[in-house]
């Protein structure tokens, strides 16, 4: 694919250009937080950045989403009159590869089946994703534990790449090359390839050596009563923060909301860490306790997601790592899952042998 050179002192003018076709959500600051949101001008994007707090996963799939609008007039009750789709034509720039790739995994959940969710499929196919590279990884990433890296292309239309004084460009598929084509930008020099690369480098030496998932989902399967998710859970205060934070998670609530002259259904994130998420109209709860919430989180993560669309759910951001208040390392929990079943195997190897004897 064709790599494009832009300077950092013209990325305003080129935020300007895409503004004026696109609807534009890129790290800008907000009442002094860095997150994702619709930029209003060229000057409020941040891309020297190391990552936000929360995934721009909502860019796509809004934290609180009004579904539809309905009358309770007397001729007409509970008769639909508005469905909210949204087809604004958007660019999402500046988006981790990270959080890129997640967006493949909401693909699979929202619009690979015969049902599709219309109001995610209708915002996902007029989105362009424009990626940045992560040049300055942090401690707590591990996104190559999934074989992705801080340079991954997956899921990407656009790569900007840091090459010390400009940025790169690098079309990934038609639609980004298409909206490059139209930018007038000069074809990427020598000096400024050599740069990249020479980032890249330094970027990928910045990881910590980390255990690859792979083999991960067998060893869960193995695991459903082991003691371990106690222990795992023992620190938890299931204040739901991880839920909120992931790239991967896009559990949702739905309700019926009363108006003064109808009425709305609207959804909103919920978390598989809350005590009410299973609550049954009964009173029963499944999931009583934290250790089998905990179990749940990473049964789906790591073995129910893989095994029935292909992807784990989780892509090695760190956010949970970064935000948990009572500092749960998932990279951890993966540990002791790996520790509980080398003991719990040698234990039935052991009770094995006694039997025969």
């Amino acid at each position: 694919m064709d790599v494009s050179v832009v300077p950092k002192d013209q990325v305003g003018a080129l935020i300007d250009c895409l503004m004026k076709e696109y609807r534009l959500v890129a790290p800008v600051r907000r009442s002094g937080e860095l997150r994702f949101d619709q930029v209003t001008s060229p000057q409020d994007v941040v891309l020297d950045y190391r990552n936000t707090a929360k995934a721009p996963k909502a860019a796509l799939f809004p934290q609180v989403e009004c579904m539809m609008r309905f009358d309770q007039k007397l001729d007409h009750l509970n008769e639909v009159r508005e469905v909210t789709e949204d087809t604004t034509p958007t660019i999402i720039l500046g988006i981790r590869p990270c959080d890129a790739r997640s967006l493949l995994l909401f693909d699979k959940v929202f619009i690979a089946d015969k049902y599709a969710d219309l109001y995610y499929q209708a915002r996902r196919e007029n989105t362009l994703i424009f990626a940045l590279a992560c040049d300055h990884p942090r401690p707590t990433c591990f996104c190559h534990a999934f074989g992705s890296g801080p340079y991954d292309r997956t899921g990407t239309d656009v790569l900007l790449r840091d090459a010390g004084d400009a940025y790169l460009l690098e079309s990934l598929s038609e639609r980004g090359a298409k909206v490059l084509a139209g930018l007038a930008l000069l074809p990427a020099d020598q000096a400024h390839l050599k740069q990249a690369e020479k980032v890249e480098a330094e970027a990928q030496a910045r990881l910590s050596a980390i255990e690859p998932v792979e083999g991960i989902r067998e060893i869960l399967a193995s695991l459903f009563d082991s003691k371990a998710w106690t222990q795992i859970a023992e620190k938890c205060i299931a204040c739901g923060t991880c839920t909120f934070v992931c790239p991967g998670c896009y559990c949702f609530n739905i309700e019926d909301r009363v108006l003064a002259h109808g009425g709305e259904r609207v959804r909103a994130w919920d978390g598989c860490m809350f005590p009410n998420f299973t609550l049954h109209a009964s009173g029963h709860n499944p999931r009583p306790d934290q250790a089998s919430r905990w179990r749940q989180r990473t049964m789906h993560k790591f073995a129910y997601l893989p095994l029935n669309v292909g992807l784990y759910g989780c892509v090695g951001c760190g956010r949970c790592i970064l935000s948990c208040p009572v500092r749960l390392d998932i990279r951890e929990v993966l540990r002791q899952v790996r520790a509980a079943y080398a003991s719990e195997s040698a234990a039935k190897v052991q009770a094995s042998v006694q039997e025969s004897k």
